[in-house]
């Protein structure tokens, strides 16, 4: 009750507040009118009182009565002249209210009829007579077909007038319904920003300002890892960050998916076929006939299915059939000798229609049906014809003949065309019902043809370089097709090599291995993953040669060790070195097995492995120094930084800067200048030193460090980068340790204006490093479920803040929850437990639990002695926290001493005093 009275009251404020703001601004533009014409008037009437005292001596009579009318005029005309100025001269926010971008709905369709009780439902969720205003969501599901964006686009049309701001986006997939909210946010005159995020929480407060929007989210699907998983998806959970989360406006869903709205809308809308009423009175409306009896046939035979019917009443239209005719007798049985799918019945004869007249018209539906339903980009079509069969290719190359042939598939509805071309791109769409009807058709000849031209054209579009950040608008909208033409390709069964992949043999593992490194890229690891793996399964096929194949497994392998499959990656690591080794003399597969020799360093410094792992990247070192500059040397210079990284987790730090310094001279030290890639790499190296200052306690290097890093990877890869969270994760810790220890000092002083200063300071510190954490947290939490031991590690981070500022039960129960997630990812004996115990236990200490917190610093003693070594840096916290804790002086003074020589072992000859 009072979570729905606060929420009510909120809602009434931001209206009252809204209107108060309305009534200021009308106010002031009546002022300033009033203003204007007063002064405008004392200046016409002045100048008029002069002009007749001068006139009057020789004026009179009907000349004096022409003059004063014409002074009368003059005055009107002024107040007509300064009632546009008085308009422009409205606030701010009238500019940005009259900015907003026209809509973009569908055409609505003129043979829309019925769907009266379904529309009173929307009416009565998204816009009630009573209740507090806010957001309101409705949810239209029902089977394809059944006209679900019809009704949906009737909607919008009808309250067009109603809304500030409507707007249709395609939610097909997350990544579609992202580019079309960016796109809405640079329409809106939102500031360009690299991280989707700043935009998204822009266009959110935008829209919190302006009320009366509506958002069309049409055709929400489950993506490729939700279909696989057990029991319904919880809808709301998967598009929250992608809905508005307040505001006055509605929010309108069309979906094939009928469970798991309860929580963004408890009433969803179910659409079926039409009765029998509304399904006539479309008949009706949709062939001019009122021949009741005949349409009821036609209706009945096709299970008044809307998507038949429509198609029905197309053929009708273009075929020029009489209803009451002989030839509507012919096309019913016709109809009925068809398949007993009311859809297959009306698509057959369409296409044989369109067939006999233009055969390329059949050609382009056939492409379609193997890309994605929607947002088909013409200029790719045209861009790329070249890769096409040579019939739709030579319609291609005369764009009025192809223009016609488009609008004829538009005109037996068997396809969809928006956008004019002018103000926003054509795009062609294609019914996934007609689809999947187009493609149960071919033969397997045309089948082989069709699939592989689609693969190839998808091939052709996609970026060479998809890693670049430039790329990534590009990419995002080829994903749905390129998930399209991946998923059923008829490309091995092409043995004879007739057609479709002898033209291009390797377009579809090309494909596979680019959208593997884009979503690779996007630290998209499990998706990256199932991309690899397909390609790993045709090469082994023969597509392609060995050193493919091993790239092949070894990109697999790297995917494996990046979701902590470290078996699986080591397996895929070997396959991809067993063929380098087979092929020792092939100066092509050297750079392959470098690449290898790394990937297995990495494997097995997750092991802890590290002489193993150090014994590897001195294997591949060894190899780029006898190629010299002949190859990137980025390679090379990330290699010498893996083999810092194995220094660094064996507690050999010196070495580890050692290795970074190489890495620096080998790229150079441009700072802000050269290469972008070279660029962001010197920030990795500074990160790496930022970290390695941290294990040894100096903070202040660490801070400088990671901030100088944070900057150029938040401005080079943007904040949504697996990377950038990374640094941003380590910096927030260096500054909860700062805030700590000014915390602790400010403690020990008795000068109370030192006290206050350092007071003030952990206070900065604990508050930016919260700020840095909490969009790492975001962006990680999402990838929980694939990769809970990236998210564990930000666990750590956060509890230990949360332990800094006083918050010791919610810490321990963070702390906890991290440690469950490296028992089952790595067993109970790994380091990365240990780590999580070594800041759990002085959280416990704090809140009471000295035999808890005991406990678990000796297990990490333990853990890491066992699995690192004696003298290891992580060691050093362990045995400070348990002197603290340690009721006998002796044994503290022993486990500080313990800290202390390990503690100097971190900085070799140049340990400070």
């Amino acid at each position: 009750m009072s979570v729905s009275i606060s929420g009510a009251f909120t809602g009434a404020r931001r209206q009252f507040a809204l209107t108060r703001r309305r009534l200021v601004s009308t106010r002031r533009r009546f002022a300033v009118g009033i203003r204007r014409l007063a002064t405008g008037t004392t200046a016409v009437s002045a100048l008029a009182i002069a002009l007749m005292g001068i006139i009057k001596e020789k004026t009179s009579g009907p000349a004096l009565v022409v003059f004063v009318v014409l002074i009368v005029l003059a005055v009107l005309a002024l107040i007509l002249v300064a009632r546009p100025a008085t308009q422009e001269s409205g606030t701010a926010e009238d500019a940005t209210v009259r900015a907003v971008p026209p809509n973009n709905l569908p055409f609505r369709s003129r043979y829309f009829v019925g769907r009266k009780k379904e529309m009173a439902l929307l009416e009565r969720t998204l816009r009630p007579e009573k209740g507090p205003k806010g957001r309101r969501v409705s949810v239209v599901h029902g089977t394809g077909g059944v006209g679900k964006s019809q009704l949906a686009t009737a909607y919008a049309h009808g309250t067009l007038t109603e809304h500030s701001l409507t707007r249709w986006l395609n939610a097909t997939s997350p990544d579609r319904l992202l580019c079309d909210l960016l796109e809405l946010a640079t329409l809106i005159g939102i500031t360009y920003h690299e991280s989707k995020t700043v935009v998204l929480t822009r266009l959110w407060s935008w829209l919190r300002d302006h009320p009366d929007w509506l958002l069309v989210y049409d055709n929400v699907q489950l993506d490729g890892a939700e279909q696989s998983g057990e029991g319904p998806v919880d809808q709301q959970l998967r598009l929250q960050p992608l809905l508005p989360p307040e505001g006055v406006g509605e929010i309108l869903i069309t979906t094939q998916l009928r469970e798991g709205w309860t929580g963004l809308c408890p009433d969803p809308v179910e659409l079926t076929v039409y009765d029998e009423d509304d399904g006539l009175a479309f008949l009706r409306k949709r062939t001019g006939s009122t021949a009741d009896e005949r349409l009821r046939w036609l209706g009945r035979q096709l299970g008044w299915q809307p998507l038949a019917l429509e198609q029905a009443g197309a053929y009708i239209e273009q075929a020029e059939i009489g209803v009451e005719g002989e030839d509507f007798e012919e096309y019913l049985q016709r109809l009925s000798a068809q398949s007993a799918d009311s859809d297959a019945k009306t698509f057959e004869l369409a296409i044989e229609r369109i067939g006999a007249q233009q055969p390329a018209a059949e050609d382009l539906m056939r492409l379609c049906s193997f890309l994605a339903s929607e947002d088909v980009p013409r200029a790719t079509l045209f861009r790329y014809r070249s890769v096409l069969p040579d019939r739709l290719r030579l319609v291609m190359d005369d764009q009025l003949a192809f223009t016609r042939l488009v609008l004829k598939l538009v005109d037996h509805s068997l396809m969809t065309r928006h956008g004019d071309g002018r103000t926003e791109p054509v795009t062609y769409g294609i019914h996934p019902r007609v689809q999947i009807f187009i493609r149960s058709r071919l033969t397997g000849h045309e089948r082989l043809e069709w699939s592989q031209a689609a693969v190839r054209l998808i091939e052709a579009a996609f970026p060479l370089a998809p890693d670049q950040l430039e790329s990534r608008a590009t990419c995002d909208r080829l994903m749905p097709h390129v998930d399209a033409v991946t998923a059923e390709p008829a490309w091995a069964a092409d043995s004879d090599g007739e057609l479709g992949a002898a033209r291009d043999p390797e377009a579809l593992v090309r494909l596979l291995h680019r959208a593997g490194s884009y979503q690779n890229h996007r630290c998209e690891w499990k998706s990256a993953l199932a991309y690899f793996a397909r390609e790993v399964e045709l090469r082994g096929l023969g597509t392609g040669s060995e050193q493919c194949l091993a790239t092949a497994h070894l990109a697999t392998a790297r995917q494996h060790y990046l979701l902590a499959h470290l078996d699986t990656a080591e397996a895929a690591c070997g396959r991809a070195l067993a063929l380098c080794d087979a092929h020792k003399d092939d100066d092509a597969f050297q750079q392959v097995r470098a690449q290898c020799c790394r990937q297995f360093g990495g494997i097995l410094r997750e092991r802890n492995r590290f002489r193993e792992a150090s014994g590897y990247l001195e294997a591949a070192l060894r190899i780029y120094e006898l190629q010299g500059s002949g190859w990137e040397v980025i390679d090379w210079a990330v290699t010498e930084q893996e083999a810092g990284m194995i220094h660094r987790n064996a507690g050999r730090h010196v070495d580890a800067l050692d290795c970074y310094e190489r890495a620096g001279d080998l790229v150079g030290g441009g700072g802000s200048t050269g290469l972008e890639e070279h660029v962001v790499f010197r920030a990795m190296l500074r990160r790496d030193a930022g970290i390695v200052a941290q294990d040894r306690g100096d903070l202040d290097t660490a801070e400088r460090e990671l901030s100088a890093a944070h900057e150029v990877f938040r401005s080079k890869r943007g904040e949504e980068d697996f990377e950038t969270a990374q640094v941003a994760k380590f910096l927030a810790d260096v500054l909860r340790r700062k805030g700590q220890q000014c915390r602790a000092a400010s403690r020990s002083t008795r000068n109370p204006l030192r006290k206050r200063r350092l007071r003030a300071q952990a206070h900065a510190h604990l508050a930016t490093a919260h700020e840095l954490l909490c969009p790492v947290l975001a962006l990680l939490g999402k990838r929980r479920t694939t990769e809970a031991h990236t998210y564990a590690a930000c666990l750590n981070k956060l509890g230990s803040l949360q332990w800094a500022q006083g918050h010791l039960h919610r810490a321990i129960d963070t702390l906890r929850e991290a440690e469950e997630i490296y028992v089952t990812a790595y067993g109970p004996d790994h380091h990365y437990r240990a780590k999580t115990l070594s800041r759990l236990g002085p959280v416990l200490r704090a809140a009471g639990d000295r035999e808890g917190a005991e406990r678990a610093l000796r297990t990490a003693e333990r853990i890491f002695v066992a699995s690192l070594g004696e003298g290891h840096p992580s060691l050093v916290a362990v045995y400070e926290f348990l002197a603290d804790g340690a009721q006998d002086p002796a044994r503290a003074e022993e486990l500080r001493a313990r800290a202390a020589r390990i503690h100097r072992s971190l900085w070799g000859k140049s340990c400070p005093s």
